[in-house]
């Protein structure tokens, strides 16, 4: 145990060693400025979690649907942490330096996989103290819960994410124990990637309890018992379902009841874990190890490149190092289309399993043509835009080659333009994506389908030219990896405080502005993020030789 213990302390120590200088924190004279920075920066994230939690807490206290807050705020944070380990389990396990110094020591397999596994848990940890015991912890308090609920709560957030990492964990072993068979580890990253994302939604899909057919009698009935959407929520991982009638109980026998179910089985899950791992991970890391690619020559068409205008050859040079890099594609490019399908689509195949009638007759005699109903849309999509890293890696992604930007014959100003239009893409198919899905299901106006295009491209642009900046401000150039700057890089917070703070001010637009037109109402939206765009545009401009200063 203290072998597991010491080499998980090592693990983590490596992964975050020289902190202040890995992200970009400033120098031993400012260290107190910078902690006073962070814990403001902390404070306001949690503010922003807060209201929204207590708003949302207060709007299901009003139907008497509040326990369904305790189901979705569970199914974030399980969906967030198997979203997590896909993307990050990978590199923990087979694309860190320190594994051909690990595997001659004197170890035993099942150390080194649950240190491993450890750090990956940890991590994931992180998340669920902002998504889950924030917001969890402000529903005790709204529905004055006592301090059993509490208790349960911590110890829940605790266990939950565990069998879903470990499923995870496996399936990735699985698949990169063939990696010996191929020469081009690069290509097999993304390829088991995509494999290990395929197989945990199929098995997500396949799992579920939800029932096949459900008349309009039972679902009205679902829609009004204080449980009854909750069990909606249900089925979709391992011990979800336990830990939502463990907090929504009223018994305690009960509750404690489901969280023994959940220790038992998370026991006996880490159990197979460690057994099943032990016979396949080291095919894939050792197969990883020794893997190589081959060279091939290039043939450069010198037409082509007299031919191609300036910006479409710098676009595509950012593109084609987001797509062939499968770090960076992975983390940069497939999320920002991956995540807003993904939950699209598991809603709308949900929504098959019932008959909609009674849903479809609801809505049709709702007007959907407001303007709440548009900040709403605007809400989500800017919570999907919070996951698109383009802009705030366009400089740290090109690491001590960024210095070639000061010696090239086009303009700073131009050249951080061209790195922002990637993301302006990926903003804008988020939005097509957001958009037809919300005229599919509200059946919107055309004209409020392109006030809300229009308004969402420039809320796009916006957000992607703040992020550069910020990335100019505190660029990650010093990395041994590509992980390292997507994954070891504190900058990527602010993509989801420009879209919390984008949130915010679109739901205080709502609340102002409730009763107003809806095409009044975007369009003086849009109207105050038009003058955002000229201010933070003309700062760009005008600083754009200072704020190169860093790329050295």
């Amino acid at each position: 145990m203290n072998k597991i213990i010491n080499l998980t302390k090592f693990f983590l120590k490596t992964a975050f060693s020289n902190m202040n200088t890995k992200l970009g924190m400033p120098s031993r004279k400012n260290k107190i400025i910078s902690k006073i920075l962070y814990l403001i920066l902390f404070l306001y994230l949690t503010t922003i979690i807060v209201l929204f939690s207590s708003g949302m807490v207060e709007s299901l206290k009003i139907i008497n649907q509040q326990e369904i807050f305790i189901g979705l705020i569970l199914l974030l944070v399980t969906t967030f942490c198997v979203i997590q380990t896909i993307f990050s389990s990978i590199n923990i396990f087979y694309f860190t330096k320190d594994n051909e110094y690990i595997l001659p020591l004197p170890l035993k397999p099942y150390e080194i996989i649950l240190a491993r596994t450890n750090v990956l848990i940890l991590t994931e940890y992180i998340i669920t103290a902002l998504i889950g015991f924030i917001p969890l912890v402000v529903y005790g308090i709204i529905t004055n819960m006592g301090i059993s609920y509490y208790l349960l709560m911590f110890i829940l957030l605790i266990l939950v994410p565990v069998l879903p990492i470990l499923l995870v964990s496996i399936i990735v072993m699985i698949i990169m124990s063939f990696a010996k068979i191929t020469k081009n580890k690069n290509k097999f990253q993304l390829i088991a990637t995509i494999l290990v994302l395929a197989i945990v939604i199929g098995i997500s899909l396949s799992t579920t309890k939800l029932q096949d057919n459900v008349t309009n009698e039972q679902l009205a009935n679902m829609l009004v018992e204080a449980n009854g959407m909750v069990d909606l929520l249900k089925g979709y991982f391992p011990t979800l379902d336990y830990a939502i009638v463990s907090l929504t109980s009223d018994s305690s026998y009960v509750a404690l009841f489901e969280v023994l179910k959940i220790l038992i089985l998370t026991i006996i899950g880490t159990f197979a874990y460690i057994f099943i791992a032990q016979k396949i991970y080291f095919k894939g890391l050792v197969g990883n190890l020794f893997s190589s690619s081959k060279r091939k020559t290039v043939k450069i068409d010198e037409k082509k490149y007299k031919d191609s205008r300036l910006y479409k050859s710098y676009i595509a040079k950012e593109f084609k190092c987001l797509i062939r890099n499968p770090i960076f594609f992975l983390q940069c490019l497939l999320p920002a289309v991956l995540i807003p399908i993904l939950m699209i689509a598991l809603v709308v195949l949900e929504m098959k399993n019932y008959n909609t009638s009674l849903i479809n007759e609801q809505l049709k005699s709702f007007n959907t043509n407001t303007y709440i109903i548009a900040c709403v849309i605007l809400s989500v999509i800017q919570f999907f835009s919070m996951f698109i890293y383009i802009s705030i890696t366009a400089i740290s992604r090109d690491g001590k080659n960024a210095v070639f930007m000061k010696y090239i014959p086009v303009s700073l100003y131009k050249q951080y333009i061209y790195k922002c239009i990637p993301n302006i893409l990926m903003g804008t198919i988020t939005t097509i994506i957001s958009i037809v899905t919300a005229n599919i299901i509200l059946h919107l106006d055309i004209i409020m389908i392109v006030l809300l295009f229009i308004l969402s491209t420039i809320i796009n642009i916006v957000n992607s030219i703040i992020l550069i900046i910020i990335d100019l401000k505190r660029p990650k150039l010093e990395w041994d990896s590509e992980y390292a700057v997507v994954k070891q890089n504190f900058n990527l917070i602010f993509p989801m405080l420009t879209s919390m703070a984008t949130i915010l001010i679109i739901a205080l637009s709502g609340i102002f502005m409730a009763n107003i037109n809806v095409y009044v109402g975007i369009i003086i939206l849009t109207l105050i993020f038009i003058v955002i765009l000229y201010f933070v545009n003309m700062y760009l401009y005008k600083n754009q030789n200072n704020l190169a200063n860093k790329i050295m």
